[in-house]
């Protein structure tokens, strides 16, 4: 069986860049032929950055997604093809064209969608979700990062998202040496992107003022100083107020960093409740606990969490592979 990849702008130092490889090789390790649609033009192009407030460049995702549409409505559609697209978040034009050309199966993965209080296009959330729903319908299934989502979009609007199906994330293929405890140069970092969906700096500045400490906020140029950046510091702060599912978590834990994250979101699902904070004052309380347990040394440093959702992370390409052979 063929599938038709359908990739999101592959942005650096956003998910959507390795998710644009990893798909296809996960998928070809499962027995399937894979055509990435708008896998040339990405390679004829000199990629602008991205701005860290901003989740692509603007005018090649338009042009790379024209030119997805142009290879798709050439392709002469088989009957065992099965079309994959990789983020349903973001309407954009393909999606549309799905209604005059269509393959016999078709799935899509959902990080967030624009249901979404604090979404970047806040301007056109109220249209934009419409759409989404709408485009959901087309999909016989929609794969979800957590179970929050799956409730939050089914809440939203319960005539769609009946569809969905929970598969977590992947881990990203990171093969660095991951060094759990070694010498920290800072006690706090803060990862997010600014904006107020990704941070909340009155609490940040409120956190920095009683405790004194100065929050290390980083730009990271690459994941491999990302990543270094996480092992040089002892605890990873995440203030968000929404979030498509925490990969910061995952990352900072396999990076030898403890994350406080709001006991809210997909959180729960990925942390246990120590590492979890209903308010500021909760959020003080946390950290003197887990201070303490890490002064207690080797019984402590053992017991580093896991997320618990990593059993089902290690089978994301399975679950989804396995519905779309049904």
């Amino acid at each position: 069986m063929r599938i038709i990849f359908v990739p999101q702008f592959p942005s650096e130092l956003r998910y959507q860049e390795w998710w644009f490889t990893e798909f296809p090789k996960q998928f070809r390790k499962r027995g399937f032929e894979v055509l990435t649609l708008g896998e040339k033009y990405v390679e004829t192009i000199q990629a602008r950055r991205s701005t860290l407030d901003m989740f692509s460049p603007i005018n090649q995702a338009i042009e790379f997604e024209t030119e997805q549409i142009r290879e798709y409505m050439l392709l002469d559609i088989q009957d065992d093809d099965i079309l994959f697209l990789a983020d349903l978040s973001f309407p954009g034009l393909f999606a549309n064209v799905l209604y005059h050309n269509k393959c016999n199966k078709m799935y899509a993965f959902c990080h967030a969608t624009s249901a979404n209080n604090y979404d970047y296009f806040e301007a056109d959330r109220r249209s934009k979700f419409p759409v989404e729903s709408g485009h959901s319908f087309l999909f016989d299934s929609v794969f979800v990062g957590s179970k929050y989502h799956q409730k939050k979009l089914k809440d939203m609007d319960n005539r769609y998202w009946r569809n969905t199906i929970v598969t977590y994330l992947p881990f990203q293929p990171y093969e660095g040496s991951i060094e759990t405890f070694v010498p920290k140069k800072h006690r706090f970092m803060s990862a997010s992107r600014p904006g107020i969906q990704k941070v909340d700096m009155e609490l940040e500045n409120r956190f920095e003022e009683v405790t004194r400490e100065k929050i290390f906020r980083p730009i990271s140029n690459t994941w491999d100083e990302y990543f270094t950046n996480l092992r040089a510091s002892k605890f990873l702060l995440i203030t968000s107020k929404e979030d498509t599912f925490g990969y910061q978590i995952i990352d900072a834990i396999r990076n030898g960093c403890y994350p406080l994250a709001r006991n809210s979101l997909a959180y729960p699902e990925i942390l246990p409740r120590e590492f979890l904070y209903n308010d500021f004052d909760d959020l003080i309380l946390r950290l003197d606990c887990l201070e303490i347990g890490i002064s207690e040394g080797e019984k402590f440093k053992a017991s580093i969490p896991r997320p618990l959702c990593e059993e089902q992370m290690d089978k994301f390409y399975d679950v989804i592979c396995e519905e779309m052979e049904v």
